[in-house]
């Protein structure tokens, strides 16, 4: 497959003296000679960022801890406690003094901030290199990598960051915009929001010139030659940007703006006549078989491609994994008790017949989650939704639409898009708390495997998330203090 050729770019030999994308983001960017001879073309761009895209499939951050892996199961969606010695004990308990806790917010910290400590670099080069690059080049690359930033900030502030109304001028954590890796000053709440929507808002000016899946589309085609603006699902596109900004608004309390993005992305990205990101068709699940479409490819506005997500499946979630190992839900497939039917009420629900799965093992069924296991054809149809890790997605936009509309009836007809799209029907609301209740149901179910849940719950300081081990009778009672991860012994000792 063609884009599978352009991330690995940052893999082969370049003629710097070193090798692969990975040595380029062990490099420190203070090496100017060695920066100079990356950036002197529109490859050498293409090869830096790119390695940035790659390394957020490690597990550090987005190809486990921050999508499928910790941020899931401190949203409670998965029974890991009464399995004995489970993998993930400790991690829904929200232990954060735990040695094992420690490990894994350390290794989101340093792994997140060498990347932003890249995008840096491509950040200063593009100002330093604009003439070379051109108008597209330069607000492409640009573009995405204050995006980037930006993004990889953000989910650092939901994760360590404090609430944002109640501690605004709390110092939270650095916003790092250069490559001198000094140690940078704290900044407030106030002031990071500020920074991520000042990056977000330079990325869109910049993007709105240039990207191609403005004019084009997705481009999710193979055979071409220079296809450095292709597969743009797989960038951090224009959209991307539009979809970031409203989720930020929202965090930040600001309902009129996360609204406005929310709809700029649905009125535009789903035109009608020249629908970009349309809903996935039941044709795409339901009628491929051994190639179903289970992440609904068609609806996500920005993902990663990692050819490795067959590993992260049969890590967590195979049907063949030991107890202390798979992360699953309570209770079998159909049992009224169980999780799946407490979530899925309506077995219509697209994601409910495509997302859990039963096998029997050793005489005893398995129940299991489905949506990243492996797909292949022969006619090449799931090569763009093969490796796919979505990390944002159109339903999103619905959803922030529903929550941050005027009118009750305005906010239940985001809601019904949704409904009806996933092979449910209509329903309504006798008020604005039926439907809030409605959305949460409606973000544990379709960000299953993405790492959004938690961070909504803490977004509105929910004081209890629906248990994993007696769904629909217990609560997980939460406290502002479950919802603050401290930072890294490695940040606080540089402060001391």
């Amino acid at each position: 497959m063609k884009f599978k050729n352009i991330l690995l770019y940052g893999t082969v030999s370049l003629v710097l003296g070193f090798s692969g994308c990975s040595n380029f983001l062990d490099v420190k960017p203070l090496d100017n000679i060695m920066e100079d001879q990356l950036f002197n073309s529109v490859k050498g761009f293409n090869t830096a960022i790119n390695g940035v895209y790659i390394e957020l499939n490690t597990p550090n951050v987005y190809g486990e801890n921050l999508s499928v892996g910790l941020v899931d199961v401190m949203a409670q969606y998965y029974n890991v406690t009464s399995a004995g010695e489970h993998n993930f004990r400790y991690y829904n308990t929200y232990d954060y003094g735990n040695s094992s806790y420690k490990a894994k917010t350390e290794a989101i910290w340093q792994k997140s901030f060498s990347l932003i400590s890249n995008l840096n670099a491509v950040v200063e080069q593009s100002e330093k290199q604009k003439s070379m690059l051109g108008d597209t080049y330069y607000g492409i690359y640009r573009g995405e990598a204050l995006a980037m930033r930006a993004f990889l900030h953000f989910d650092l502030l939901r994760l360590f960051g404090s609430t944002y109304k109640e501690d605004l001028h709390t110092a939270v954590m650095p916003y790092v915009t250069n490559t001198d890796r000094k140690v940078q000053p704290l900044a407030t709440n106030q002031e990071m929001v500020d920074y991520i929507l000042g990056d977000l808002l330079a990325a869109k000016t910049l993007l709105e010139k240039v990207d191609p899946i403005l004019t084009q589309g997705v481009l999710n085609v193979d055979g071409v030659d220079n296809n450095y603006l292709t597969y743009r699902q797989y960038r951090m596109n224009y959209f991307a940007v539009c979809g970031l900004l409203a989720r930020v608004y929202l965090w930040r309390g600001d309902r009129i703006n996360a609204h406005k993005y929310a709809l700029e992305v649905i009125d535009l990205g789903q035109k009608s006549g020249s629908e970009i990101f349309p809903f996935v068709i039941p044709a795409a699940i339901f009628n491929r078989p051994g190639y179903p479409d289970r992440v609904f490819s068609t609806e996500v506005l920005f993902a990663l491609y990692n050819d490795g997500r067959t590993n992260v499946y049969n890590k967590l979630f195979n049907y063949t994994l030991n107890s202390s190992t798979i992360l699953t839900f309570t209770g079998a497939l159909s049992s009224p008790t169980g999780r799946v039917k407490q979530l899925y009420p309506d077995e219509n629900d697209y994601r409910y017949k495509e997302h859990w799965k039963e096998e029997t093992v050793s005489n005893t069924k398995v129940l299991y989650f489905s949506k990243f296991a492996n797909v292949t054809d022969n006619n090449g149809v799931s090569n763009s939704y093969r490796y796919m890790m979505p990390l944002m997605r159109i339903s999103e936009m619905y959803l922030i639409a529903s929550e941050t509309a005027l009118t009750l009836t305005e906010g239940t007809k985001y809601y019904n898009k949704i409904q009806v799209n996933r092979g449910l029907p209509e329903v309504s609301f006798a008020g604005v708390e039926e439907l809030s209740a409605a959305l949460q149901n409606e973000y544990l179910r379709e960000f299953i495997g993405e790492g959004q849940s938690y961070f909504y719950f803490k977004r509105l300081q929910r004081s209890a998330i629906p248990s994993p081990v007696r769904p629909g009778i217990d609560v997980v009672k939460m406290d502002k203090v479950h919802y603050m991860m401290p930072l890294p012994d490695s940040e606080t000792s540089q402060r001391n």
